[in-house]
């Protein structure tokens, strides 16, 4: 055969390699987030499945039993936190739609001086609306999904079935990207490794630690009597991403709320629960969940996760710094291998 038939043979192998490739990915596309939740759940999960399988010898009965773990710290906790939000919301959406609003005009006229009532009327019209598209969109977002329960539980059920093969057949997947990946041996090692690092430390670092002050928060929120203590738990959760504010974003304005309708004792406690319960968790706890862990400047947190709601959806904020944190990783590899072999 001639190096010109040769050359014909493969240029038409990978013509129809990338056909087949891309009518493959259009395929599975419309799965690709549960995909992505069992790949996380299955880097985070691995050492646990490691363990017990030192201890039960067993591949398939040691990759149901890490499943079961996964349901038991991670799946049923999520679930019954997004039951109560989603029963305030939905609270809150028949509040407006009833024509009420989260702060009445006639809880707080009384309490404040008369010069400032109007622009305090104003800020309270402001917030409301903000407040009122916020739970619009989120009620939205929840009758949509439930609206499609059945399909809901089936992705539930397909990520668990996906977990269970990424947990035992993980290390031959593994090894199935390194003979097909053009990079070096080295390069790939420093790859997965990056990658392993860069999951764990993006949900430990971002996920766990938001989650952990937005529950802290409720807390507070339910003992001091803030209306709306899941809605605004919630919101303490998003605010923990933004740069050098952080939760303070929430927290303040509980404080005055407190304040306006003359709850001062709760106020004061309000105030010492977010400085000493929430605002110290990124002191005690954020170091000990990420440890050595990758972490990313807190304005690309920011960026990735709003980023990340507006192009992935609902699941953006783990997707968006995940993703981000991937390419920081990528050129890293870069910068650090790549590049001084390429230009020495």
């Amino acid at each position: 055969m001639t190096t010109e038939n040769k050359n014909k043979q493969l240029v038409g192998f990978f013509v129809m390699l990338a056909i087949v490739g891309l009518l493959t990915i259009l395929m599975i596309w419309p799965m690709w987030q549960v995909l992505a939740l069992a790949g996380i759940f299955g880097v985070l999960f691995h050492p646990f499945y490691r363990r017990i399988r030192l201890d039960i010898k067993n591949d398939n009965l040691a990759a149901i039993l890490t499943i079961l773990l996964v349901i038991l710290i991670a799946i049923l906790p999520l679930w019954l936190i997004g039951q109560m939000l989603f029963n305030e919301i939905v609270n809150v959406y028949h509040n407006f739609t009833q024509g009420q609003f989260v702060l009445d005009k006639s809880q707080i006229a009384g309490y404040i001086p008369e010069q400032f009532k109007g622009v305090v009327e104003s800020l309270n019209n402001d917030i409301n609306a903000i407040i009122s598209r916020f739970t619009g969109s989120a009620f939205d977002f929840v009758s949509q999904l439930l609206s499609n329960i059945v399909t809901f539980f089936l992705s539930l059920f397909l990520m668990i079935f996906i977990l269970f093969f990424f947990l035992r057949d993980g290390e031959k997947i593994k090894e199935l990207f390194r003979e097909i990946s053009p990079l070096s041996s080295s390069y790939e090692n420093t790859l997965f490794e990056r990658l392993e690092t860069a999951v764990s430390g993006v949900v430990k670092g971002t996920f766990l630690v938001a989650l952990t002050q937005g529950i802290v928060a409720t807390i507070g929120f339910l003992i001091f009597g803030v209306p709306q203590p899941f809605l605004w738990g919630a919101f303490t959760m998003l605010a923990a991403f933004v740069p050098t504010v952080g939760t303070s974003l929430s927290i303040i304005p509980a404080v005055i709320y407190l304040l306006v309708v003359k709850e001062t004792g709760s106020a004061i406690g309000m105030a010492i629960w977010g400085v000493l319960a929430v605002g110290m968790i990124d002191n005690f706890v954020s170091p000990k969940l990420v440890g050595s862990k990758i972490k990313m400047h807190p304005l690309l947190v920011l960026l990735s996760v709003l980023g990340g709601i507006q192009f992935f959806g609902f699941l953006g904020f783990l997707f968006g710094p995940l993703l981000m944190s991937v390419f920081i990783t990528l050129l890293d590899i870069f910068r650090q291998d790549i590049k001084k072999n390429l230009f020495r």
